[in-house]
């Protein structure tokens, strides 16, 4: 065998041990996060771990809708809110237990996200985001409606959830919660992008008339990916309902939404990986802001007001402008 044949070979043999290792790089992060992160993490870092963990979950779904299937929403904390509530009012009304009230989320959000994908079938880019912003509005009224009929404006309050006896009752516990709901619907979109079903997605992100030429139906593509993606976020919504222990309209407004689409935008659109990387950023951000403010002796109390939406919005223009693309791109060569 030649020199150039034998080099060719081994690379052939790197590749396949490359694309191995990414194969099976999720399940060993899935192992180590599960068993080491609380053992190693005190109560304040399971706390962050654990909310940012939530975040990366909402964070998922919308990047694949936003990214990889090409649909702009600016509704996405509408989902979180109508998965909340259904668990909540379905928890502390009628005594559903924890496993079945997610699932009930997850089809109320499907259900309602099927007739958003055909309510906005004939909008895309801007008009398809001041649909979904109608959306928020909407719901945001109807939920502030249900809070105040039902508990008076105080709140649903949540009971402790437990599955099949196993009560979920510290951080520990709630990070073996998350930490498994991240990895199934890690699991979950990443098999629905790479698949048949993600390929109609981008062809009719990219080429609408083409994928309709080809027999794509547009309106079955785009209500795939809306019923996915809102069934995912709603049942993120119940979670986090009970993992706060209160269900409240305001936790549900516009500047969350806002603040997932920077998300979206900073881990690059489409990327999984990026989305839960991003997650864990932009969670740590308001506790980075109070960091410097106190480095830099500046009054936290009078600084905090609007600075995490000030850096929310120089985040969103950087990332959408690429700066982290271009800043990565650079460190990778000065390494190399």
């Amino acid at each position: 065998m030649t020199v150039d044949a034998q080099a060719s070979v081994d690379r052939g043999v790197a590749r396949k041990n490359y694309a191995r290792l990414r194969r099976a790089l999720p399940f060993l992060l899935f192992i180590v996060a599960f068993f080491a992160i609380p053992a190693a993490f005190g109560k304040f870092a399971m706390q962050l771990a654990n909310i940012g963990g939530l975040m990366a979950m909402a964070a998922m779904a919308l990047t694949v809708l936003t990214g990889t299937a090409g649909l702009l929403s600016l509704g996405h904390a509408a989902f979180l809110g109508i998965g909340a509530f259904t668990a909540g009012l379905l928890a502390t009304l009628y005594g559903w237990p924890f496993p079945a009230t997610l699932i009930a989320a997850g089809a109320v959000g499907l259900a309602i996200g099927a007739l958003v994908s055909v309510a906005t079938l004939r909008t895309s880019g801007l008009y398809l985001a001041v649909g979904t912003f109608a959306l928020q509005a909407i719901v945001g009224i109807l939920l502030i409606d249900v809070e105040v009929k039902v508990t008076a404006a105080t709140g649903i309050l949540m009971p402790v959830p437990s599955l099949f006896g196993w009560v979920v009752n510290d951080l520990n516990r709630w990070w073996q919660v998350i930490v498994v709901a991240m990895f199934i619907t890690y699991l979950l979109l990443n098999w629905q992008v790479s698949s048949h079903v993600g390929r109609s997605w981008v062809a009719a992100r990219d080429h609408s008339t083409v994928a309709a030429a080809m027999g794509i139906s547009l309106l079955r593509a785009r209500a795939s990916v809306f019923m996915l993606t809102s069934f995912v976020t709603s049942i993120c919504g119940a979670i986090g309902g009970y993992y706060f222990g209160i269900v409240q309209a305001a936790n549900y407004d516009l500047h969350l939404a806002i603040k997932y689409i920077t998300i979206v935008a900073l881990g690059g659109l489409g990327s999984i990986p990026g989305a839960i990387a991003a997650a864990y950023i932009i969670m740590l951000l308001p506790h980075g802001l109070s960091w410097v403010f106190r480095v830099t002796g500046v009054d936290a109390s009078l600084a905090a007001t609007g600075s995490e939406s000030i850096a929310l919005a120089i985040i969103l223009i950087a990332a959408l402008l690429r700066l982290p693309q271009w800043v990565w791109t650079r460190l990778r060569v000065a390494i190399q």
